[in-house]
């Protein structure tokens, strides 16, 4: 069987298609658009120009997925940003009634479970932290004994601390002070104390990509996943000091199309390694769309 799932987050929509044999699934491509959809929220909900962005990139998906035949199912969903919109039942129907698919709507707190479920099939994760940092949210999950024990969904994420706290292309550290309080602030309201993890597993496309700019910077090979969190501090402390040229370049370099969003989503993800004192950051290549398939479509948990 063959599956596509459609992943609409508030920074990028993804389209993921998977093989499943014998009960395991293999990725056998991705498209994705930077839809920003987080930058068209006015009032508590996305405006005209939101839905309309979030409607031109699903009939493209659309159109690539008639393409394939043997495509058994399409599962679009979404995470914070149609989540917390007030018109989210207006943009659902919009949607089932243009493009013809009906989106599942995902509460923060089953995002969590699923970002384990994606984030261990590739991984092994039998203790610790696991956060996935997405454009609108970032979730916080505790692990004991391969098991999801605590989790949390945090309403800052690497495009609305950009929105919220960077007045221009890149934070200084009066901003990296101002999204790391309110990330701390979160766990601590969301009743997520301190408490000592050696190890956080980082899921999603902010975690990937400060691992990327975190090779680069280094000079380690493409292969490496994993990170010393001093150092990712050393490092953000570093190139926040760049001219904005240098910094831009080396990003452009790295991932271009999270010029402005990797930065913030690499102070968060620092900021709850810090916290949980973790000193290692493992990177995981699989997270909400895999988990998704396991859970929701093949029934695994």
């Amino acid at each position: 069987m063959i599956y596509a799932v459609i992943d609409i987050g508030s920074n990028t929509i993804r389209l993921s298609v998977y093989k499943e044999r014998n009960g395991k699934i293999y990725n056998l491509f991705n498209e994705k658009e930077g839809a920003s959809l987080r930058s068209y929220i006015e009032n508590g909900k996305l405006n005209d120009k939101g839905v309309e962005r979030l409607l031109q990139t699903l009939n493209e998906f659309k159109l690539l997925i008639n393409n394939f035949d043997e495509i058994d199912n399409v599962y679009p969903f979404a995470t914070a940003t149609i989540r917390n919109s007030s018109n989210r039942t207006e943009i659902l129907q919009k949607v089932k009634d243009e493009i013809g698919f009906e989106i599942e709507i995902i509460s923060g707190e089953e995002e969590s479970k699923l970002a384990f479920i994606g984030a261990n099939s590739s991984l092994a994760i039998d203790k610790g932290v696991l956060t996935d940092i997405g454009g609108g949210s970032s979730e916080v999950v505790i692990i004991e004994q391969g098991k999801v024990i605590k989790s949390t969904s945090l309403n800052t994420g690497s495009l609305s601390a950009y929105n919220d706290y960077v007045d221009f292309l890149f934070p200084n550290k009066r901003d990296m002070k101002n999204i790391e309080a309110e990330i701390e602030n979160s766990l601590v309201e969301n009743k997520f104390y301190k408490e000592y993890h050696d190890t956080l597993c980082g899921v999603g496309g902010s975690a990937r990509a400060s691992l990327k700019l975190y090779n680069e910077y280094y000079n380690l090979d493409k292969s490496n996943s994993s990170m010393d969190r001093k150092k990712l501090k050393d490092m953000t402390k570093d190139i926040i000091d760049y001219d904005s040229k240098k910094l831009l370049n080396l990003i452009l370099s790295v991932k271009a199309d999270r010029v402005h969003t990797l930065i913030p989503g690499m102070i968060i993800l620092n900021k709850i390694a810090k916290y949980f004192d973790s000193d290692i950051i493992n990177i995981s290549q699989t997270g909400v769309r895999e988990g998704y398939v396991y859970s929701k479509v093949l029934r695994k948990e």
